[in-house]
């Protein structure tokens, strides 16, 4: 349970269509706490075109992966990885966040939160508070299991193999989580998002184990009658206002998925033609020109690059293409991506994280970037974007698949609309790479994923990273670590009077905010400069303005930093520098040296 003054400061940040949304969703959970338990909820008859034997999908997954055919362009390596993976999943052991083979049990606990050991009761979903750790564990680590993407890797594993074991173990999982999830009821019918995320997983591996005819009957018609509730459920609950950053998104990508391949369900026309107008919509509110997502959080960015681009996929399969414009800026965001990742081939750890991602073929946006990016040379025919990636070629073949890296240049790139810079020495003979954060807190009014970070910068030389962001480390269990890298102090960049540049007022919540403003870009024949200021400091007695100039010398890699705090009186300035993992650092004499494998950097 939230504290009251949290509840203030939430509803301050919300409109009056929201709070009307809000108090309408509230009475809709109080008729639901009645009529779940009588059952009276939307039923499906499963005949006619959706009966097993004559049911024929909007569009197919694997029409480029024939059954345990010839594949002579796919290296071995992935299928040993997929095979290791699909038989530790037909023995109930999942890898998930901390968590290495772990055991779901027998039968499987799909309400338990492994890694603490707690395990939420099975009862009406709208009465349980997945923020009480007490009372449901860390939800993060109770969902990850249940957005279902080992059924994928099992569906994959029948496609390679021809092991009909595989393909029946998805039917079993699925009738199993069935069983022991009725609808309304426990953590796994709590969130939308996590029910769209759920969706697109069953498509994929409903598809790609159609060919194993592994379904009876009645089997069939269970699996169905779940999917149009996960369908109905999730539409008509919809995040809205504040709330609509991903998550709306991520909803709205399940329905529209679910909608364009289950076609003959009721309603799914209309429905699909709603979840795309909302698609195309919230693409360009949630984004800028330039590529990079208002979040401000480069995890999440691969989050919704894979929801777009399903969407994008499954519509132009079923015969419902999404608008070109939404393909133009889907691509410079894909493309926004390959620039700020091709030096170390992740992207920088800036905003918050949580490793979310939405379909396992084989690649994970915590791993390389580079296979996830090459998706966009697919979709858009984009040579700029390729490179060898198992996603690509389970979404479309094996020319895409096997597409190689283009030599990529060094030059610098301004992103002025979102606020990045990327400096990069050109002529020197160890490169290096200055990521520079000018940009707002977050996107809309609770920022939710932003960090208290202006005028923050990462350092990467030789291809891996020396200055970093730390990233994100927990959302729910332990509140102090989460304000902590939140916070200024845990950013490369000045802390004043021990104050963060923005306020936290809840875990996913900000109030004042810093502004960032751009004084200058230039970029010449030797060096290359970014100056940036903001006003986070302004609200103490005596007002500070922090303004930094970073000059990188390209034909060196020297990168000199210049920090002006304007002011009238006397304060206390923390400058942080947060080195990377497996470097070493020691100081004598003001002077600060970093190594890393023996070579001073």
């Amino acid at each position: 349970m939230q504290s009251l003054q949290w509840y203030m400061h939430r509803l301050r940040s919300m409109g009056p269509r929201e709070i009307a949304w809000r108090l309408r969703s509230a009475i809709a959970a109080q008729l639901d706490l009645v009529r779940i338990p009588l059952g009276v909820v939307p039923s499906v008859k499963v005949s006619g075109p959706l009966a097993r034997d004559e049911f024929l999908p909007g569009f197919s997954c694997s029409d480029t992966v024939p059954v345990a055919g010839d594949a002579p362009g796919r290296p071995a390596a992935w299928d040993e990885r997929l095979v290791g993976a699909a038989d530790r999943i037909f023995d109930d052991r999942l890898s998930y966040f901390d968590l290495e083979d772990q055991f779901q049990g027998d039968p499987i606990e799909w309400q338990k939160d492994w890694s603490s050991g707690r395990e939420t009761r099975l009862r009406l979903s709208h009465l349980t508070d997945y923020r009480d750790f007490a009372e449901a564990g860390d939800c993060k680590l109770v969902w990850e299991p249940n957005r279902h993407h080992q059924f994928v890797v099992l569906a994959r594993a029948w496609r390679i193999t021809g092991d009909k074991r595989y393909a029946r173990k998805v039917v079993d999982l699925a009738l199993d989580w069935i069983e022991q999830n009725p609808f309304g009821y426990g953590m796994n019918w709590k969130s939308g998002l996590e029910l769209g995320v759920r969706l697109i997983n069953w498509v994929w591996a409903i598809d790609l184990i159609r060919d194993a005819e592994v379904f009876e009957d009645d089997e069939w018609a269970r699996v169905l009658r779940c999917v149009y509730l996960l369908i109905w459920d999730t539409r008509r609950r919809y995040s809205q206002g504040s709330s609509a950053n991903n998550h709306l998104v991520g909803e709205v990508a399940g329905v529209y998925v679910a909608c364009r391949y289950f076609r003959d369900l009721p309603n799914t026309e209309a429905w699909s033609a709603e979840a795309a107008g909302i698609l195309e919509r919230e693409l360009f509110l949630q984004s800028f020109a330039d590529g990079c997502t208002r979040e401000h959080a480069f995890g999440y960015q691969f989050f919704v690059l894979q929801f777009y681009s399903l969407c994008l996929l499954a519509g132009a399969r079923s015969g419902a293409p999404l608008a070109a414009q939404f393909s133009r800026r889907l691509q410079a965001m894909y493309r926004f991506m390959a620039d700020v990742c091709r030096d170390t081939g992740k992207q920088p750890e800036f905003g918050d994280a949580d490793d979310g991602y939405v379909l396992d073929l084989g690649d994970h946006p915590r791993d390389e970037s580079a296979p996830l990016i090459a998706v966009g040379a697919a979709l858009f025919d984009d040579a700029s974007l390729a490179a060898p990636s198992e996603t690509a070629w389970w979404l479309f073949g094996e020319e895409a698949g096997a597409a190689s890296s283009p030599e990529p240049a060094r030059t610098s790139s301004a992103y002025q609309e979102s606020g990045y810079f990327v400096l990069r020495s050109t002529d020197a003979d160890i490169p290096t790479r200055v990521f520079f954060d000018c940009a707002e807190l977050g996107f809309g009014s609770i920022a939710a994923h932003g960090h208290a970070d202006c005028l923050s910068f990462a350092m990467a030389v030789n291809g891996r990273e020396l200055l970093v962001d730390p990233g994100t480390y927990d959302y729910y269990t332990y509140p102090e670590w989460r304000n902590y890298f939140r916070s200024t102090r845990s950013h490369n960049t000045v802390e004043i009077d021990g104050e963060d540049q923005s306020e936290m007022l809840g875990a996913f919540l900000w109030g004042r905010r810093a502004n960032a403003t751009l004084l200058e870009w230039q970029e010449g024949e030797g060096v290359v400069t970014v100056t940036g200021e903001h006003d986070g400091y302004t609200f103490l007695d005596d007002p500070v303005v922090h303004r930094r100039s970073l000059t990188l010398d390209k034909r060196t890699g020297c990168v000199e930093i210049l920090d002006v705090l304007a002011c009238a009186g006397r304060h206390e300035a923390r400058v942080s520098f947060h080195v990377a993992p497996g470097c070493d650092v020691t100081g004598a004499d003001g002077e600060v040296r970093i190594t890393r494998d023996n070579e001073r950097l």
